[in-house]
């Protein structure tokens, strides 16, 4: 019986999902969709509507699983790590302006993802590839 590797599964399904190399351009979707939950739900705080507000925050919690688990956290890698690092600290502003009913840590989480976005991207297209 042939074993696969758990990191060829891991390497196969992102190849597959993402159609093509992993890199920081598939990462941006997520990243964007996050900022929409974060936007809808600050605006469901401030209209006190609880119910869009815990339904925005659990979607937003779920794409943060879903980016989690596409990372490349291996030894040796450096970019997954970092990046799990920082849907941490997303998480738990997620979980302040649920608990809090927050709509500044909403805020938070908006301009954090928008500094990702931008300066991720901006890093990787610096890179020079040999």
């Amino acid at each position: 019986m042939n074993e696969i590797s758990l990191e060829a599964i891991n390497t196969t399904y992102r190849a597959a999902m993402f159609d093509g190399e992993p890199g920081l351009h598939w990462l941006r979707q997520g990243w964007r969709g996050l900022r929409y939950y974060g936007r809808r739900a600050r605006v469901a705080i401030e209209q006190d509507d609880q119910r869009a507000k815990a339904l925005m925050i659990a979607r937003a919690d779920e794409l943060l699983n879903v980016l989690s688990g596409v990372l490349d956290t291996a030894e040796g890698s450096t970019l997954g790590p970092a990046l799990m690092t920082i849907y941490a600290a997303l998480r738990f502003t997620l979980l302040r302006a649920n608990t809090e009913n927050s709509a500044e840590a909403l805020h938070d989480f908006d301009t954090a993802l928008s500094l990702l976005d931008r300066d991720m991207i901006k890093t990787s297209e610096s890179v020079v590839y040999e």
